[in-house]
């Protein structure tokens, strides 16, 4: 306990007590009726020294003097010329008698920057959580639209081999054809004038058999250079979806990384209000 003539002790502490604060702060040491040590902050000070000076009634001093406990409120500026948040707690005799208080005081500025930043980043993250989350659901959809057109010219290239297959048929029968109407043709010159008019559509069975396979050919010619651009295509689209892949794994860290910056900024808010009201 602290003697009832004896308020010195406190008035030498402050020094330290200040050292041991988290934040910049005054503090103020008071009998039961005016302030009898002051010791201001680098930043937060009051216009003059309120030693000697009475208390103000309706300070928190008065008040944590009168209920007997720690009082902590916000001071409005028209009482000392600054507005800040005031913690004070009696001081008690070793009878167990008020005989004044210690309280220790930061500037609201200081909270309240401190909120609204931890407010702007909370906002910012949330933001950025939903803009990544969006980025996200549209890289998934567009991987989906990545693997059915993927599908699909893989589907294609397997109808052009089946293409192929038929006009390897289509070949084979004008080959067949020509030997056929070349045949004829050969019967007919034997059979003289009676062969005359077998001889005239020998000759157009075999030219359209060459026509059939010149057409084949030309056909062969577009099917493979479609077949060679459409799995240039495909290792395209191949290299989007890994790309896609890439894109919808690093939104998604985005994300989960934005989220905890978001929950972050929460913790702040919340400590803002413990460390300084």
């Amino acid at each position: 306990m602290i003697s009832n003539n004896n308020l010195d002790a406190v008035i030498k502490a402050m020094p330290y007590i200040q050292r041991i604060v988290p934040i910049d702060c005054m503090i103020a040491v008071s009998d039961r009726e005016k302030y009898v040590g002051y010791l201001s902050g680098k930043e937060i000070k009051l216009p003059g020294d309120p030693t000697g000076q009475p208390l103000p009634e309706g300070d928190g001093t008065v008040q944590a003097m009168r209920m007997g406990k720690t009082i902590d409120v916000v001071i409005p500026k028209e009482v000392f010329g600054i507005a800040f948040q005031a913690c004070t707690t009696p001081v008690f005799d070793d009878e167990g008698e008020i005989i004044g208080s210690i309280g220790t005081a930061i500037g609201v500025s200081n909270r309240e920057t401190l909120n609204y930043m931890a407010e702007r980043v909370a906002s910012a993250s949330q933001q950025t959580t939903a803009s990544a989350e969006e980025l996200s659901t549209s890289a998934e959809r567009l991987a989906i639209q990545q693997k059915r057109l993927q599908d699909e010219g893989k589907e294609v290239i397997e109808q052009l081999n089946k293409s192929g297959d038929i006009l390897q048929l289509i070949n084979t029968v004008a080959v067949r054809s020509n030997i056929l109407g070349l045949n004829a043709s050969i019967e007919a010159a034997r059979a003289g004038e009676h062969g005359r008019g077998f001889s005239v559509v020998a000759d157009e069975v075999r030219k359209m058999a060459g026509d059939s396979a010149d057409s084949v050919t030309q056909v062969r010619q577009i099917l493979g250079t479609i077949d060679r651009q459409l799995k240039e295509m495909i290792a395209q689209i191949d290299e989007i979806t890994e790309i896609g892949e890439e894109q919808v794994a690093a939104t998604e860290e985005i994300s989960a990384a934005m989220q905890e910056l978001s929950s972050t900024a929460e913790e702040v808010q919340r400590a803002a209000k413990l460390v300084i009201g």
